[in-house]
């Protein structure tokens, strides 16, 4: 059973996918201020080359935001690289319009109209910075840095225009508490998408685990046997099925009690784990006593390593707790996959099953392989 992903590289992907996602268009935004500015101010007729240069400069940056994605490799090293080459791209577009904004300032061929829409251009900006680039909180706060603080300076060096300056440092407080704020509550939502998504992992997890003695249960074992044929059936490679079932194991119950009976199952899925390590074996608790081995691969010998199980349990007896350890047998069916005589999962499971049933009849404490039948 695959791992669940761990969280906190869940989280910086997360963080990742989400600044690419809530930014990679933004860059078209002073794009458009900027055609704006241009038609408001004539710009082409006083400085053609620079509206050019300038509109040239926005559209590079706005198509690099966008060509920028994320990686897909799932490597945190990846991701921490990228965050970091994209948060210095991210700013340059503000950057840009930080001086453009000084410049229709400054300049008096720009008239009131076009500086008033330069500076609510400038507001939306850095409020976008603020409130919704909030996935990093020092990328947000550098972008509506660098937005207010040339204009402020500016803005506090013209005198007639003292009474704007002061409007634009208030806003300038509401837009660091806003920095604060919003990736506060970003934050929040990112914890609780983490509760979430451990809840969920952990509910996959149960529906597909055997309480006691932690193997897979009997569904998720159904589950991967069938995808198991299905894949030898295109073509892919074998596997072998192996069924076991602990000898007179109402005996145990009825002697030493159900407690130790648990300790006895629990004890068996250790000595599996021990005889068939995961990932390449699927262990499961099938019902009652009954326990099924997966083992996927075209060069495993089934009989080999179900002899090998049985005589081990044979010799050694389990670890059921404080002054009980117990000899237990198995009986083990053990067959491999024939798609033209079995057909599917279901078949292999039959045949396997009768298998165990008829190492049973031979006796108990023995293996008996479907390969038996057909020497």
């Amino acid at each position: 059973m695959a791992a669940p992903q761990p969280l906190a590289g869940w989280r910086l992907r997360q963080v990742v996918a989400d600044t690419h996602q809530l930014s990679k268009v933004g860059g078209f935004l002073y794009v458009f201020g900027w055609a704006v500015i241009g038609w408001l101010g004539d710009v082409l007729d006083f400085a053609p080359v620079t509206a050019l240069v300038v509109a040239a400069g926005f559209l590079v940056l706005a198509a690099l935001r966008v060509a920028m994605r994320p990686p897909d490799t799932g490597n945190e090293d990846d991701a921490r690289r990228w965050l970091l080459r994209y948060a210095l791209v991210l700013p340059l577009a503000s950057v840009l319009w930080a001086g453009v904004q000084a410049w229709v300032l400054l300049d008096p061929h720009f008239g009131e109209d076009t500086q008033m829409v330069s500076l609510i251009a400038t507001i939306g900006y850095a409020t976008v910075f603020a409130n919704v680039y909030s996935t990093v909180r020092h990328l947000a706060a550098v972008g509506v840095c660098v937005l207010f603080v040339p204009m402020l300076v500016v803005l506090w060096s013209l005198p007639d225009a003292r009474a704007l300056a002061v409007a634009m440092s208030f806003y300038a407080l509401y837009l660091a508490g806003a920095v604060v704020r919003s990736h506060a509550e970003y934050r929040r939502r990112l914890r609780l998408d983490e509760a979430l998504r451990e809840q969920r992992d952990l509910y996959e997890h149960l529906s597909r685990t055997d309480s006691l003695t932690g193997l897979a249960n009997r569904r998720h074992f159904t589950a991967c046997l069938a995808h198991a044929a299905e894949r030898a059936l295109r073509g892919g490679a074998g596997f072998t099925l192996l069924i076991l079932d602990i000898d007179h194991f109402k005996r145990v119950n009825d002697r030493h009690g159900h407690a130790v009976g648990d300790a006895c199952l629990q004890a068996l899925a250790d000595r599996l784990h021990r005889a068939f390590p995961p990932p390449a074996c699927l262990l499961a608790r099938l019902g009652g006593e009954e326990f099924g081995v997966l083992i996927e691969g075209t060069h495993a010998d089934g009989r080999a390593l179900a002899e090998s199980l049985r005589n081990d349990l044979a010799q050694h007896p389990l670890d059921c707790g404080p002054g009980a350890r117990l000899p237990v047998t198995v009986s083990i069916g053990v067959g491999r996959f024939e798609p033209a005589r079995h057909g599917d999962a279901d078949g292999l499971y039959r045949a396997v099953d009768l298998a165990l049933y008829s190492a049973k009849d031979q006796g108990r404490n023995r293996v008996h392989a479907l390969a038996d039948e057909s020497a």
